[in-house]
């Protein structure tokens, strides 16, 4: 993503990610073999880590739920599976308890090691397939297919039949196992799910590979939870509450930044720059028009002596960057016209514009949140008006300093964003812009 979007999560945001999954997250340690208090611990840890990963490093952390049942899944993989049931407390569940339940848990202990991570965090813990792919460390499509495979292989060995395949696929529509798990899932966009149904009206294969998979899919998201004790899990969330409020923005400092970002506009309209061009191409076909008449028997006769004089005819070259020829200024003097003419400009200072006139140095480049930041410029244009702003992923600061006769300013600004990171310090007047780099770490 183009600014750090992760930065940008709110203290409420990670809250609420840790109080929906912690008791999965949970469950997903007490079944590889972690005792009570030893998952209870390793949960809130993990979250604790997942609020320093957001501060310190946000861009790893791509998705909150991926990022944190990828760290419990990479322990479970250490720990192997403990083999016995646990004898807790589980959460309601259409299974619990029953011969279905130990069947079920039977065919995915089955399963190579990849296709049962797919399945269990995708339908046991209902997450979606873009958390999966953070968890498991690979691509969406990829994650889409172990995910399929895995259904399919579960059913066939849940009813001791044959798996469900696409060899009988049929017709002209292609037979995607990664689509049709879409398909079950009920995720797959409307514009692309119509005509899919249609094409199972008529192929057997893929209808049968659809039901398995939505089958398969309700009997994994069927099984209980083993739920943290409400004794360890309310004070669990107390505490990364605190952490999370000390931490990270509030949902109003967020919405504030995306705001602040969104005001910033361009030293130049894109419409204005638009203009300009089509005014110079109109200013350009003008003064053809002129140099051509200029070339005429006519125009001729209207030349001064001084100008009969040459033994050549007067001309001049189109291009507004080209000098004219004295004979040929003294053609367009002898032929006054209403037609604009284009004469060479020279543009004020600005960096924008390639020109290294105006610029400006800063001191310290970097330091933590509340760091005194001193702004320099020199080469600006004597008694404007400058106003320096301190941007990057989350920041408010700006200030203005007033030109002075030698075309030098100092300001001064705080380094006040709420995550560490890049910032810019970017200086504009009303003929030059110049910006400069600073690194906020803390």
């Amino acid at each position: 993503m183009p600014r750090e979007v992760v930065a940008l999560v709110s203290a409420d945001d990670a809250v609420a990610a840790v109080r929906v999954h912690a008791d999965r997250v949970h469950d997903l340690l007490r079944r590889s073999g972690c005792g009570v208090e030893e998952s209870v611990e390793v949960t809130e840890s993990y979250a604790f880590g997942l609020l320093d990963a957001l501060v310190n490093a946000p861009e790893t952390v791509h998705d909150m739920a991926g990022w944190w049942f990828g760290r419990a899944l990479e322990l479970s993989r250490r720990l192997g599976d403990a083999g016995a049931e646990p004898a807790e407390e589980q959460s309601a569940s259409v299974l619990a308890g029953t011969s279905g339940e130990a069947q079920v848990r039977a065919a995915l202990a089955a399963l190579p090691e990849n296709e049962r991570a797919a399945v269990m965090l995708r339908d046991a813990y209902d997450l979606p397939i873009q958390a999966v792919a953070v968890a498991l460390r690979r691509d969406e499509a990829a994650v889409a297919t172990l995910v399929g495979v895995g259904r399919l292989r579960l059913l066939s060995r849940y009813d001791d039949r044959r798996m469900p395949d696409l060899g009988g696929h049929t017709g002209r529509t292609p037979a995607d196992l990664a689509i049709l798990t879409a398909l079950a899932d009920g995720t797959l966009p409307a514009a692309r799910a119509v005509p899919l149904r249609r094409h199972l009206a008529n192929c057997p294969a893929c209808e049968d590979v659809v039901d398995g998979l939505a089958k398969a899919r309700r009997l994994t998201a069927a099984l209980p939870i083993i739920a943290m004790p409400d004794d360890a899990r309310e004070p669990m969330l107390e505490r990364i509450a605190v952490r999370a409020a000390a931490a990270l923005p509030s949902v109003d400092e967020v919405l504030a930044a995306v705001e602040q970002d969104d005001d910033i506009r361009p030293a130049v309209a894109p419409l204005a720059v638009v203009l300009m061009i089509v005014l110079a191409l109109v200013l350009g076909v003008g003064v053809a028009a002129l140099t051509q008449s200029g070339s005429g028997a006519n125009a001729a006769n209207q030349l001064p002596p001084v100008a009969t004089a040459s033994p050549e005819q007067p001309s001049f070259s189109i291009s507004a960057t080209t000098t004219a020829t004295p004979t040929a200024t003294a053609t367009h003097r002898a032929r006054p016209s209403t037609t604009p003419s284009v004469r060479p400009t020279t543009a004020g200072p600005t960096s924008t514009q390639g020109t290294a006139v105006a610029e400006i140095t800063v001191e310290p480049t970097q330091g933590p949140r509340g760091t005194i930041i001193t702004v320099d410029g020199t080469g600006w244009t004597p008694d404007d008006e400058v106003t320096i702003v301190y941007s990057g992923p989350i920041s408010q600061s700006r200030t203005s300093a007033t030109v002075a006769s030698d075309g030098s300013f100092t300001a001064t600004l705080t380094a006040n964003g709420l995550v560490p990171g890049d910032y810019t310090i970017q200086a504009t007047s009303s003929d030059a812009t110049a910006s400069a780099s600073f690194r906020q770490t803390s």
